[in-house]
């Protein structure tokens, strides 16, 4: 799935529009609940060197807040 896919997976499934509060960082995205404003996802990019990698180009990562029950399962997700 690629940040497009993700985008609009997220508003069909969980009616929530992109906001972009990083002035610094325009292309950094949080999605909220609608009931209250509370973030669920973040997507943002990252120099892959800033994570140890050797290449520098950007990757885009997406952070979910989850619960702690469900993160076994989705980790043994392909």
């Amino acid at each position: 799935m690629n940040r497009v896919e993700l985008e609009q997976f997220i508003q069909d499934n969980y009616n929530a529009e992109p906001d972009y509060p990083c002035i610094k960082y325009p292309n950094y995205e949080v999605f909220r609940h609608s009931s209250n404003k509370k973030w669920f996802a973040l997507i943002i990019d990252v120099p892959k060197n800033k994570l140890g990698l050797r290449e520098t180009d950007i990757l885009e990562v997406v952070n979910f807040k989850c619960d702690p029950v469900l993160i076994g399962s989705l980790l043994a997700e392909d």
